[in-house]
Order: C-alpha cells, then structure tokens, then sequence
C-alpha cells in the first residue's frame, strides 16, 4: 500500500462505498432468489446470474475491507431475512434476466460517476474494476436477449440525402399542428425511458400481488398508475412518429401471491427504481428541445417526487431507511 492508501476517504468516497453496499446487497439477494426460480433448461441465463451472483458477493467483501480499514460501520443493507428464497416464482426466466440487464445499465451508471469523485488512488481503481466487469454483465445480458429475440432494438432513422441546418422556428414547438418529428436524441430518451418504464411497472405488479402490509400495497399501486400514465405517453409520443414501442412485460408476472423478499427489500428497491427513473426523465429533459416534451418530462419528474415523499413516509415509519453517510451537525454538537 503506497502513501496515498494512508489518507482518509473523503466524503463522496464513503457515500459511493455506502451506496455501492446498499445496491449490492440487495442485488445479491434479488438474484440468488431469480437464479434459484430459473427453468433447469435456461442453462444460459443460469450463467449469468451465477456470475452477477459471485460479483456481488465479491464487491460486497471489498466494500467491507475498505470500510473497515477507516473505522466506518458497516451498513445493515439487506440480509437473508430479507429474502425467501423458498418462494414460488414471481418472474418469467426473461423478464429475470431483462430486470438483470436493466439494473446492470444501472450499476454501470453509478460506477462511471463514483470513479469520478473518487481521489484515492484505490478507489479509482475499485472503480475501474467494478466499471470492466458491468461492462462484462452488460455484453452477456444483451447478447442473450437478443439471441432469445426478446431484445426491443431502438427505432432506426434512415439517412439523411445530405447535410441541413434548422431553418424554421418550429424546431422548438411541440403543441401545434406544425410540430417537427422527433430527432435521435429524442428518440433514444423517450424509447430507453419508455422500456425502463415497462419493466418497472412488471416487477412492481410482482410486488403488489405478494406485499404484506397494506400501506405498502397502497403505495405500489400509486406507482403501478404512475408508470402506466407515464409509458402509455412515451408510447402515444413514438407512435405518432410512425415508430414502434417495445411490447410490456405484464404477463411475464406469475399468479404467485407467496412473498419471496421482505416488504422492506421490496420497497426500497421500488424507490430506487422511482429515483433513476427522475434521472433519467432529467436527461431526457436536458437534450430535447421540443415544448410538448419538455413539458411531459417536467411533468413526470414532479410526478416521480411526490411518489418518492409517499414512499420515504413508509420507509421512515417502518424504520427501513438508513442513514447515508452526512456532514456533522456542528450546532446541534455545540449545544450538547
């Protein structure tokens, strides 16, 4: 270890060790739960989810030895309790492994952007390790899923005769008649924002068929409503464009009603799908550059944070919510 391993973690360096614990953990359980429902014929997916299985494991035993090594607790995060692995299943062999594709684009989202706040030089490195093996996870799910044909592709735009530069104001308008059709940017965010939509509301219609609590229950139908406004508009938005929208997912869900994750592990995971959804509406708000979608997207932000103070409520009531790391309360020290 050279001299740089001496200093002390800074800030945003905790936070992403802290939120790359919390992410694992439930991965692990989420996973170990899926691998153990495959069909015995899905050698394949079986693959997969052994290796996302083993990452985890791995990242979570790295996690615990740099926190250890500055003093730091070490996150409850999720625990076998949290998961009933004994369950029946809740999931199509491919909508498991579509949900492991998604959360992968996720982890590798996370990682670029914990790499870059991280100073220490094995933090970096920790990074770019994690960063090279979601790379890997990410070949392997899409491969398969295009292999099974169960891969939605983007729409494809055919090439322009030559070069031309915006002439008209409409470029802008969204809300009239004269309103220009949506250019590639637009086209990515509104279709990836759209398929990330569908599965959500997939695995969310899982969750409120095998929640206990009845609050919680109320909360993902609030959600499954949210996510149904939101893809039948980005559906209506392509298809006013003569381009296709990728087909739902909803009848890849079982009739199980035998909860195989805790009510805890399953409205975290609801939350954080809510939360990069906010993201991800973010970016495609920041690239667009027709009113009528700037306007959905804003929409749908406000839409998604109001969801997410509902559901810190329950979280909070039910004492699920840890505490990410923070700053000292100097005043409330003092005071003491």
């Amino acid at each position: 270890m050279d001299a740089l391993h001496h200093t002390k973690l800074t800030g945003p360096e905790i936070t992403s060790l802290w939120t790359q614990f919390m992410a694992d953990s439930l991965n692990l359980r989420v996973n170990t739960y899926m691998y153990n429902t495959l069909d015995s014929k899905s050698e394949d997916i079986t693959s997969i989810f052994k290796d996302a299985i083993a990452t985890s494991e791995n990242n979570l035993t790295e996690i615990k030895k740099l926190l250890n090594q500055e003093g730091y607790p070490i996150p409850q995060g999720f625990t076998e309790h949290d998961v009933h692995l004994d369950a029946p299943k809740l999931y199509s062999d491919g909508l498991c492994l579509k949900f492991l594709h998604e959360m992968t684009i996720h982890g590798l989202s996370g990682y670029s952007i914990a790499i870059t706040v991280s100073t220490r030089k094995d933090m970096r490195k920790f990074y770019e390790d994690k960063i090279n093996d979601g790379i890997s996870l990410y070949n392997q799910t899409i491969e398969l899923l295009l292999s099974k044909g169960i891969y939605h592709r983007p729409p494809y735009i055919p090439s322009p005769i030559g070069i031309d530069f915006v002439k008209s104001e409409n470029f802008f308008e969204g809300f009239f008649n004269d309103k220009r059709t949506l250019n590639g940017s637009e086209i990515s965010n509104v279709f990836f924002n759209l398929k990330k939509s569908i599965v959500t509301k997939a695995i969310l219609i899982g969750f409120n068929q095998v929640a206990k609590d009845k609050e919680v229950r109320k909360i993902l139908t609030k959600g499954l409503e949210i996510k149904k406004k939101h893809i039948e508009l980005f559906s209506q938005i392509l298809m006013k464009d003569d381009l296709p929208a990728p087909q739902s997912w909803d009848s890849d869900v079982t009739y199980s009603t035998t909860p195989p994750f805790s009510d805890k592990l399953m409205m975290y995971l609801t939350g954080f799908l809510f939360n990069t959804a906010i993201s991800y509406y973010g970016a495609g708000l920041g690239s667009t550059m027709r009113s009528d979608l700037i306007y959905h997207y804003e929409r749908f932000i406000l839409e998604d944070l109001a969801y997410a103070k509902d559901w810190a409520n329950i979280m909070i009531k039910n004492q699920w919510l840890e505490q990410p790391p923070k700053a000292p309360d100097r005043k409330k020290i003092a005071e003491e």
